[in-house]
């Protein structure tokens, strides 16, 4: 037995696997947070599944159903592309629209080019033209996946890139497919994008991101600008932030509400449920770049946000006056260019009356 007839099997069977892993995890988060997208995403890997369980079968039928399950694939994964988008608000750009207009002749092209370069009128016409329409479709799903690199970073990167390596490695396909020197080649090239895509798939339906852009969430019943309070005012303040989605940096846990992003400021780090996580008294960098994130995604969905800073008096233990201020000062631009609302919970007793009084001129 060589190469040529074991290497259909192993590949066949990894990326079926694949398939059904990427089917259940997407679908999982699809039934958790009802995102179409995800629903578009899951089932064609069910497609996929199919294309490849019936492609080595030799009964003509069966053939076709396997080239008709290419082609829903593509139809899935295209369909699901423009859903996200839809879903991130991401407006369609004219100019990508009238590029696909090209897919027309360049198709024609294409199977013209695999009956000239095959000479099977066959071939041709059935998996060639399987082959080149789901080509060009799955191509075009990771070139509309590309503009939401801007929220989803490394994985929407990988997912977009192999989604048009997939689409590419189809021509080849359908040109090489009948020489059994490129069944190697080809097999191999369509496990690792499949396994790729499929991963990378996963890993973007599972970011924070995604799982929580399409909750329904409550805007909080407060004003914009910054607020300075003492922690008794806070706590009437909080019943106005119930359910809302708080960014909050906090030393008393005790503040903490159902739907915040809690993240503890402490010197000794550790593991604990229903917090984001903890943030070193010295990474004011890092608190910056989580605020910002934070009212990056409370834009998208169309609410203001709310930072909670709980820490003034401890930060100032780790941080100079002067660079504490500046990091204060940024959360209020950051805070105030998005219409969003900054809270500072600070004792009174704690901080020296000349530093507190700067501190309020500086942000009210």
């Amino acid at each position: 037995m060589g190469v040529n007839d074991i290497m259909p099997f192993v590949s066949g069977l990894l990326v079926m696997i694949a398939d059904l892993t990427a089917f259940a995890l997407i679908m999982r988060v699809y039934l958790k947070r009802r995102r179409r997208s995800a629903l578009f995403f899951s089932v064609a890997w069910i497609a996929d599944f199919i294309m490849v369980a019936l492609s080595a079968s030799t009964n003509r039928v069966l053939q076709t159903i396997a080239e008709l399950s290419l082609t829903i694939f593509a139809m899935l994964m295209f369909v699901g592309a423009v859903r996200l988008l839809e879903e991130e608000s991401i407006p369609l750009s004219h100019s990508t629209l009238k590029k696909m207009g090209l897919m027309a002749p360049i198709f024609y092209g294409f199977v013209v080019a695999v009956y000239r370069f095959t000479g099977n009128a066959d071939w041709a016409l059935t998996a060639g033209v399987s082959l080149g329409v789901s080509g060009a479709f799955v191509f075009a799903s990771g070139v509309l996946l590309k503009p939401i690199e801007a929220i989803y970073k490394k994985p929407a990167k990988v997912l977009y890139l192999s989604v048009l390596l997939f689409g590419l490695h189809l021509v080849p396909a359908a040109l090489f497919g009948l020489y059994e020197w490129y069944l190697p080649i080809g097999f191999t090239l369509s496990t690792a994008l499949t396994v790729m895509m499929a991963y990378s798939m996963y890993r973007l339906t599972s970011t924070r991101e995604f799982l929580e852009g399409s909750i329904d969430v409550k805007a909080p019943e407060i004003h914009s600008g910054t607020i300075i309070v003492q922690p008794k005012e806070f706590e009437t303040l909080l019943p106005k932030l119930e359910n809302a989605p708080v960014l909050a940096f906090l030393r008393d846990l005790e503040y903490s509400r159902e739907g915040w992003r809690t993240y503890f400021v402490t010197a000794v780090p550790f593991r604990r449920e229903n917090i984001a996580g903890t943030l070193n008294p010295t990474e004011l960098a890092k608190m910056t770049e989580i605020t910002f994130q934070y009212l990056e995604e409370t834009a998208r969905m169309g609410i203001p946000g709310v930072v909670v800073l709980d820490c003034i008096e401890y930060l100032s233990m780790y941080n100079s006056w002067d660079s504490l201020m500046k990091f204060l000062s940024k959360l209020r631009d950051l805070v105030m260019v998005k219409g969003g609302t900054l809270i500072l919970v600070i004792d009174r007793n704690s901080v020296e009356e000349r530093l507190f009084n700067q501190l309020r001129k500086l942000l009210e």
